[in-house]
């Protein structure tokens, strides 16, 4: 099977090489407010953020970010292994608790899973080499990110489920054979299964 070297390239969260940041490649960082004002772009998306959203108050402090999707759950994303590797969401210096949901077979895939407890879904607004659509998954308010200008990287969909919390889940293609359409449904099942998992948790 051919894989593609440039995924691994695009680092662990494969969705976007933002600002003037050099250090690892692929770590979306949103613009700093203090950076100076610039003529519009269409590479960045800036809006306000919505008010909260939440059917409930998902507090993620202290879960196992393996434990947000079931044996079921897995066999239905037809993952394979999973195993805990914290994850710098954003290239804040704090990785953020997640699990590697790899898949092996014809398409080989991951959804990863971070918990990030320090930060809300605000964090993503506007700014940096991204596209970031405003969405509703469960009933909750989150949102859609991507890398400007390709349909070949990821697909993440970052969550609304306590204040300054947000699960974020990243669909990263390894091997060939995804549209972004299908990656980013993709991330938003993802999402919503682990969402329905955490509302058992506690």
């Amino acid at each position: 099977m051919k894989l593609r070297g440039r995924v691994l390239l695009i680092g662990v969260l494969a969705i976007g090489l933002t600002g003037c940041s050099g250090d690892k490649i692929g770590q979306p960082t949103p613009e700093s407010s203090s950076t100076p004002s610039a003529a519009p772009t269409t590479t960045t998306t800036k809006f306000n953020a919505p008010p909260p959203v939440r059917p409930a108050v998902l507090k993620l402090d202290g879960i196992d970010p393996c434990a947000t999707l079931t044996a079921d759950q897995r066999k239905q994303l037809k993952i394979a292994r999973s195993e805990n590797d914290p994850l710098d969401v954003g290239k804040t210096g704090k990785p953020a608790p997640t699990c590697r949901n790899r898949a092996t077979g014809e398409k080989i895939f991951s959804y990863n899973v971070s918990l990030v407890t320090d930060r809300g879904v605000d964090y993503w607004q506007g700014g940096g080499n991204l596209d970031v659509d405003q969405k509703e998954v469960s009933g909750f308010a989150a949102y859609q990110i991507k890398l400007t200008g390709t349909s070949t990287g990821d697909c993440v969909i970052t969550v609304d489920v306590a204040d300054g919390q947000q699960l974020f889940v990243q669909f990263l293609p390894i091997s060939e054979g995804f549209t972004q359409d299908q990656m980013c449904q993709n991330a938003k099942q993802g999402a919503e299964m682990a969402l329905a998992t955490l509302q058992t948790l506690k």
